[in-house]
């Protein structure tokens, strides 16, 4: 910091005594200053020809040491302590600590004093013990960086990560919560991908408060303009933009050509096939609401799975978390190779486990007897299906045009037209 003085200004004299300026003496010091010449002018006063200018300046002095400082409130106070400070840097990141050191002097004061402290107490990303892959940098890098090539999460073994973690933008994860950086979130979308996010909601998520519809639940008191409002909702095409881990990200294009084929088939064949008495779109089989499990009108029913493919799945998860437990022990290994049964050669246990409660055997075409899996689960209700768009072909229509839906990438829910100009009127009522 430069310090700039006029030596020609005849209004600054300096001090006899020695001491510094006034103007390079803190706030606390002026004042003490200001109360002991008060004190010394009330006790030793000066003769009759001088009382006109000692008054002047004891009265320039007073009012300087009752001056107050409009940026020591009890919050300043309170950030001012070292366990408060600490505790409120660790939820944030190196941009969120500077901007709060500029909003006034008192609060860099507060701040520059733990400042060594502060700067190791932010937020870290959860991957930054991770090890760098030098092999995968290049690949994973122009991967990135290619919004369109999406991989599968489930295809792909990259653990490690392409190059360090930073510190200056980090955040949880918008849909999972887990915290990562600049450098482990997926890359901003292109902005014409950004109409797939939209999921259909059924009528009864529709026409409910936008309150009840994020995490944690939200009263009516909390207007669409509020601070909190806006941290629930979605934020994927404002300017905070899309903040994803890798896992949440790298699969969401192939989850919206799924979505969108659902309603291109449904628009070609729903017609045809409701002729033939198939009952698509009736009841049940409707497309369900994007909220899934959450949805208003949620209600249980019975599914029917194949016990082959249940256990399937089963013995693949179980099978990928025993490779992975048995990577860095030496002695699976050596039991492998050493002729012991291998965990490959496992069979599902579907033939093993007999009819019960929810397993039902069940016969098929050539006497072939099948084990079905009953279970009941929690559906969304089915959202409206309209009919200019089914002759339009077109997807989504409403939903991108300002109709209430469901984002697909962040799994929050995007207010529509009507919920602003709901905001606006009240906004309006209440100021007059």
């Amino acid at each position: 910091m430069a310090v700039f003085v006029d030596l020609e200004d005849e209004d600054i004299e300096a001090l006899q005594d020695g001491k510094p300026p006034r103007w390079n003496v803190g706030i606390d010091a002026v004042k003490a200053a200001a109360v002991n010449e008060v004190a010394a002018g009330g006790i030793n006063a000066g003769p009759a020809g001088g009382e006109g200018a000692s008054g002047k300046q004891r009265e320039e002095a007073h009012e300087l040491a009752v001056r107050e400082n409009p940026n020591r409130n009890s919050m300043t106070k309170a950030l001012g302590c070292y366990p408060i400070i600490v505790s409120v840097a660790a939820s944030i990141d190196l941009n969120t600590l500077d901007n709060l050191a500029r909003t006034c002097r008192q609060m860099r004061a507060n701040l520059l004093q733990y400042r060594t402290t502060l700067l190791a107490s932010t937020l870290h990303c959860s991957n930054e013990h991770l090890a760098v892959d030098p092999e995968e940098t290049l690949r994973y890098r122009a991967r990135a960086g290619n919004w369109f090539y999406m991989q599968d999460t489930g295809r792909s073994a990259f653990t490690a990560k392409s190059g360090r973690c930073a510190r200056d933008l980090v955040a949880g994860c918008r849909r999972c919560g887990t915290v990562v950086c600049r450098n482990c979130a997926i890359k901003p979308p292109a902005p014409i991908v950004l109409r797939d996010r939209h999921r259909r909601l059924c009528t009864a998520c529709t026409n409910a408060p936008l309150g009840s519809l994020v995490k944690p639940q939200l009263s009516l008191e909390f207007p669409l303009e509020s601070d909190d409002m806006e941290r629930a909702i979605c934020q994927c095409n404002s300017s905070p933009g899309v903040w994803l881990c890798q896992p949440c990200g790298r699969s969401i294009r192939s989850r919206d050509n799924e979505y969108r084929s659902i309603w291109k088939w449904r628009n070609t064949y729903t017609e045809q096939l409701g002729g033939l008495g198939t009952g698509i779109g009736d009841g049940d089989r409707g497309v369900p609401c994007g909220r899934e499990t959450e949805c208003c009108a949620a209600r249980e029913r019975e599914q029917q799975t194949d016990c082959d493919a249940e256990d399937a799945r089963e013995a693949d998860s179980y099978l990928s978390a025993t490779i992975a437990g048995s990577a860095g022990s030496p002695s699976s290994n050596t039991s492998n190779a050493a002729g012991g049964s291998p965990v490959l050669g496992r069979r599902t246990p579907s033939p093993q486990l007999g009819p019960g409660y929810e397993r039902h055997e069940i016969e098929g075409i050539g006497g072939v007897m099948k084990k079905k899996k009953l279970r009941m689960v929690r559906i969304g209700a089915c959202v409206p299906e309209w009919e200019d768009e089914r002759v339009r072909g077109e997807i989504m229509g409403r939903e991108v045009q300002g109709r209430r839906s469901w984002c697909g990438w962040c799994w929050r829910v995007i207010p529509g037209k009507r919920d602003y100009e709901a905001a606006r009127q009240t906004r309006k009522g209440t100021v007059g």
